[in-house]
């Protein structure tokens, strides 16, 4: 039991004079410090107490160990700490100096521990909302999700929509010129059934017909035709606003020019939402994770396939002599077109009409709705081999060496010769140009106005099967040289060693793919293992020529020169077809595989095998390769979202 505190008369009266002394410094610094509140410090703040995040000091234990003091001890050090809150920030400093010098090692062990957590500052909490927005523009998708897990204000500004439209701005269909990933476009089915415009049968081809859909083109799914429904938003590029099964033009005001029924305006969908959803779908793509389907009906080997996911249709044509017609969602054959006499070698559709070329030396137009043809072409004295058409010209190419192009517009067709084998490729390019291959090993381009041959491609040596051109606003780093290309490589990719794992735009950790950037600092945000390292390169917007031949390779050729810029190795056989976008090139071959190669840095990332035959189509979208094969299947391999 301790004993009891005895105060003498001397200790009194000195207790006195200090506690007067302590009186008249409380009284001479107290009031100025609460009277004005912009002395106060960030930590002492009072509007800044409740959006701080709580210190890791808990001021509740020192509380505990000072009730289990004397209260003569309690008093002494109550007064000290009275007298260092009501001191000015120059005495403060001066009686932290003298404690310092008073320290034993435990001491100042602890201040080091102690101090370091204190000094952290939330800036989201004291500068204005518009100054942290600012800074959270400058974060990469994986940084903003960690951003989101840090406290409620976080969240709210780092899930603000301004911030994720600007992310999709950057990658949704398109590479993103700082980080060099890009994202699929995702169009949504339409809500409404799709409008199917009336065709005559004296008048098989208008010309106000719209050209055809870029989700709904050939192998290559290039529309040459900007596509009408771009807007510019107020970052100054195109891009579309995307809510619920539809696409809107980001411009309201052109929705209504286009329109004269207004429509009711519908809820959008976070940005972030938007983000995600493409995000999963390229993590598909990267992962290569897909579900597959096996179309079954054709008693012989299929030569050419399109589908349009707007239209939830599929085509193909086969050795049968027969066109069938696909619903792509359920798989089932929705209507069979006979009318050819010998194999069916070529197709392309829009949402009013399809046109077909077999080796009968024909080509028909058909109203696939229906399945009634409207007109047969005759010209060409070969089998038709290719064809391509836009709005208002139709182009074929035949195993009578030649290109016919019928101008529906000017009601004439005209024929062009150059080729000494069949043209098995042809492909109309930009305006008033055309693109072929040939059995002679050549590619060739052509002027439709003056109808000459502007350049020949030289350098495969087997038959070119397809000759595909780029589309506008199409970028690439073909033109950058492999050794500068492999350099860049490895630069990056030690910087990729200190990456971390991945977020997931909910805010859990996993694996995989994760583009999204901001600035060029924060290529760091992909994992390593998946991140495309020649972003660190610049990327051309030069028109180029891809082409597969029976050599085995694929060449990238420069239109403007003619020189091959890069080769691509990996079939073992010869390719017989191709078809990319933006983000992906993908290759069928006679060694019944198909390829899938990066078009950022042409690196072949996954190989698809299943055909027991020479795969002699292929045909691509955002979520979809859609493949046939001489051994009478076509097979569907959907890396979409997948309920479980």
């Amino acid at each position: 039991m301790s004993e009891p505190f005895i105060q003498t008369k001397e200790q009194t009266d000195l207790a006195d004079d200090q506690g007067s002394a302590i009186h008249d410094f409380l009284s001479r610094y107290v009031p100025s410090q609460v009277a004005n509140p912009q002395k106060l410090c960030y930590r002492h703040r009072p509007d800044l107490v409740r959006k701080r995040m709580p210190d890791s000091f808990n001021f509740q234990d020192v509380q505990k160990q000072m009730e289990k003091l004397p209260t003569a001890d309690r008093v002494a050090i109550t007064h000290i700490w009275s007298l260092f809150s009501a001191a000015p920030a120059d005495q403060r400093t001066l009686i932290l100096k003298g404690i310092l010098s008073t320290c034993c090692m435990p001491q100042l062990s602890f201040l080091h521990d102690a101090i370091k957590p204190l000094l952290r500052i939330d800036f989201i909490s004291i500068l204005p909302r518009e100054v942290s927005l600012q800074v959270f523009s400058y974060l990469d998708a994986k940084s903003l999700c960690h951003a989101a897990q840090v406290s409620q204000t976080w969240k709210q500004l780092a899930d603000d929509d301004t911030l994720w439209h600007r992310m999709c701005e950057q990658h949704i269909d398109k590479k993103c010129a700082k980080c060099g990933w890009g994202l699929p476009l995702l169009d949504k089915k339409r809500s409404a059934a799709v409008r199917k415009r009336p065709i005559s049968a004296t008048i098989p081809v208008s010309v106000n017909e719209s050209p055809l859909r870029t989700a709904c083109g050939p192998s290559t799914t290039f529309d040459p035709t900007p596509s009408p429904k771009r807007a510019k938003t107020s970052y100054g590029s195109s891009v579309e606003a995307i809510d619920g099964n539809n696409i809107y033009p980001a411009s309201s005001s052109s929705a209504t020019e286009a329109s004269p029924i207004a429509t009711p305006k519908m809820a959008r969908r976070p940005w972030k939402d938007v983000y995600s959803e493409r995000l999963i779908v390229e993590r598909n793509w990267r992962n290569d994770k897909y579900r597959l389907r096996v179309l079954s009906g054709h008693t012989d080997g299929v030569m050419c396939v399109q589908f349009c996911d707007l239209m939830n249709v599929l085509m193909t044509g086969s050795y049968d002599k027969t066109v069938r017609v696909w619903n792509m969602e359920t798989g089932q054959e929705v209507r069979v077109l006979t009318g050819h006499t010998r194999c069916v070698r070529a197709l392309q559709f829009d949402d009013a009409k399809l046109v077909t070329g077999a080796m009968d030396n024909t080509l028909k137009i058909w109203n696939w709705h229906t399945g009634q043809c409207i007109r047969t072409l005759e010209g060409h004295t070969g089998g038709v081999l290719s064809l391509h058409f836009d709005s208002r010209i139709l182009a074929s190419g035949s195993t009578d060496r030649t290109i016919r192009v019928w101008n529906f517009q000017a009601g004439e067709c005209c024929t062009l010769t150059g080729h000494t084998e069949w043209v098995n490729s042809v492909r109309l390019f930009r305006e008033n140009m055309l693109v072929s291959g040939s059995d002679d090993a050549t590619i060739r381009l052509w002027d439709l106005q003056t109808r000459e041959c502007l350049r020949v491609f030289r350098g495969h040596v087997g038959q070119v099967q397809v000759a595909l051109p780029s589309p506008i606003g199409f970028t690439h780093q073909f033109d950058i040289d492999a050794s500068v290309l492999q350099q860049a490589q490895r630069t990056s990719a030690q910087q990729q060693q200190a990456s971390s794992g991945v977020t997931t735009m909910r805010g859990a950790n996993t694996t995989g793919f994760q583009p999204g950037c901001a600035t060029t600092s924060n290529r760091r945000s992909a994992t390593p293992d998946t991140m495309d390292t020649s972003s660190s390169c610049s990327s051309s917007d030069a028109p180029i020529v891809l082409s597969g031949s029976l050599d085995n390779t694929i060449k990238l050729w420069d239109v403007a020169t003619g020189t091959c810029l890069r080769t691509l190795f990996g079939h073992v056989e010869g390719v017989w077809s191709l078809a990319y976008d933006k983000l992906r090139i993908v290759s069928g071959s006679h060694d019944k595989t198909i390829r899938v190669w990066d078009t950022e840095s042409g690196r072949c990332m996954h190989h698809l095998e299943g055909h027991n035959g020479p795969v002699t189509a292929v045909a691509l979208s955002d979520t979809k390769i859609v493949s046939a094969s001489d051994d009478g299947d076509v097979r569907i391999w959907d890396y979409g979202i997948h309920s479980k």
